[in-house]
């Protein structure tokens, strides 16, 4: 009877100690997949954040551009403007610095 009981308690030790490394193998499946679902969705929003900053970019440079373009053709204007100066109005434009000069300073 004691024999008996001494096997009995044996082998409820050995159920629990293989219930006890189920529980644990248990937890270590979850936790690997809790990881890994972890790891998934962690790309996920680094992917959608990257498309994200992607398209807010490709916005600005369209608005900048867009905002730009009246200026550059006004500069361009003026340029060919500049660059279409008569010799004579170029000369007018040369004789009114060196008399605002000449004025300014009196000396020359």
């Amino acid at each position: 009877m004691a024999r008996d009981a001494i096997l009995s308690v044996k082998e409820a030790e050995q159920q629990v100690k293989e219930m006890v490394e189920e529980v644990v193998q248990a937890a270590k499946n979850s936790k690997e997949e809790m990881t890994r679902k972890a790891e998934e969705e962690h790309n996920r929003i680094v992917n959608e954040a990257e498309i994200n900053a992607k398209t807010i970019k490709d916005d600005a440079r369209k608005e900048g551009e867009t905002a730009a373009k009246p200026i550059l053709e006004n500069g361009k204007s003026d340029a060919e403007s500049i660059t279409n100066i008569s010799d004579a109005e170029l000369g007018k434009a040369v004789n009114i610095i060196i008399e605002r000069i000449v004025n300014a300073d009196g000396n020359s």
